[in-house]
């Protein structure tokens, strides 16, 4: 257990949010002697009809330029970062099919909040919706790369989704040697209860489940220190966000009790967090 040794993958697309994404996995990949991969999806483009009539296709000049802008990045990260292994491949199709199909062999797919097809601005993109969604491994969104202070937080409801959030949150703080704190929100808790007797059961219940969560970390890396908090807020998305502000990386799972195939709260997360964010959604055959 633990990240040393992990393999991990940027998407890159020579924007100034994907450089941002490219430095901060360079950053991990130092501090836990992981491998670097730089990726870039190209598709071969129409350049105009020849005197058939037919299309004619030139992919020389394009994808030697894309092949460029990759070696151009990967230099940048082999003179910042010496001691990272770092390497460059050129991926052929979409970017979001390609990033969903190399996600199912890597340990990290980290992106940044714009480009490679809209990804997370205002707005979930069709590429970021499809590789959130569908990603084989945890998907790391940065927004930024110069968050390095604060702890590690996990959001726990006691679902297996939520359970891998806080056993990649623990690696995360242990690599860094940062608190982990877990996090439980209890939704929609504005109102006074009914009465004592209920409002004394729902925290007792909430307490459990955070209680399990914490347990969970502290057996995974026993000497991190694990911190644990008990939220109140109108969402639980809203919660995550409001406990995550001045946070290193808030970790959260792809989706919590619920049973579809990306969750609500996850979605509205990852749409208005103002850090970094990773999003655990586990390979088929883990």
């Amino acid at each position: 257990m633990g990240f040393a040794g992990q393999n991990i993958v940027v998407g890159y697309d020579d924007t100034t949010a994907a450089m941002s994404a490219v430095r901060w996995a360079a950053e991990l990949a130092r501090g836990t002697d992981s491998t670097l991969r730089l990726v870039h999806a190209w598709t071969w483009p129409l350049l105009g009809q020849g005197v058939s009539g037919m299309p004619v296709i030139d992919p020389a000049g394009p994808r030697n330029q894309a092949r460029r802008l990759l070696d151009d990045a990967a230099e940048r990260v082999a003179a910042e970062f010496p001691d990272v292994p770092v390497s460059a491949e050129l991926l052929s199709g979409m970017p979001r099919e390609a990033l969903e199909e190399i996600s199912g062999r890597t340990d990290l797919l980290v992106v940044g909040t714009r480009g490679l097809g809209a990804v997370l601005g205002a707005l979930l993109g069709s590429v970021s919706r499809g590789i959130l969604h569908d990603a084989g491994c945890p998907v790391a969104v940065i927004r930024s790369d110069q968050f390095r202070a604060g702890p590690v937080l996990s959001g726990y409801d006691g679902s297996e989704a939520a359970g891998e959030a806080v056993d990649e949150a623990a690696d995360l703080a242990a690599a860094w040697g940062v608190v982990l704190r877990v996090l439980h929100v209890q939704a929609g808790a504005q109102g006074p209860a009914a009465s004592v007797a209920e409002a004394w059961s729902a925290g007792s219940r909430s307490r459990a489940v955070l209680d399990e969560g914490v347990a969970r970390a502290t057996a995974r890396h026993p000497d991190l220190e694990v911190q644990s908090r008990m939220v109140e807020d109108r969402t639980v998305a809203e919660g995550l966000l409001n406990a995550a502000a001045g946070a290193r990386m808030l970790v959260i799972g792809h989706r919590g009790l619920s049973r579809g195939r990306f969750g609500s709260t996850a979605h509205a997360t990852v749409l208005h967090a103002t850090g970094n964010v990773t999003v655990v959604r586990q390979s088929p055959h883990e």
